[in-house]
């Protein structure tokens, strides 16, 4: 593969991580960066001119793409942290609820 060719690759499967991570595709996720990762691999292996690198950057708009993709990371782990926050809760109050149904047996036992 040319060097345009690798940025055109690596934009498709940006676009394909951020799909991934809108739907909470996460088992997926490991396969795709592993894929991003050739391409950032064949893209430095190709000795070609910063210029030229830049070039292709500008063109296909990789900076945007990766912000996009932060920013959308960013918002899904804090919806993740509150939905694990939520589910601590709810396993305190079970587990709570459960020592006092416990103890009010043995109150009543000892009564």
């Amino acid at each position: 593969m040319n060097l345009e060719e690798n940025f055109i690759e690596y934009k498709d499967i940006t676009l394909t991580i951020i799909e991934a991570v809108k739907a909470a595709e996460y088992e997926k996720l490991d396969e795709i960066f592993n894929q991003r990762q050739l391409i950032l691999d064949d893209i430095s292996k190709l000795s070609s001119l910063k210029e030229e690198l830049n070039k292709f950057y500008i063109l296909y708009e990789i900076k945007k793409l990766e912000d996009k993709l932060a920013s959308e990371m960013k918002f899904r782990e804090k919806d993740l942290l509150e939905k694990m926050k939520k589910n601590n809760k709810k396993q305190a109050g079970l587990a709570g609820y459960n020592n006092i149904s416990s103890k009010a047996v043995f109150l009543s036992k000892k009564i």
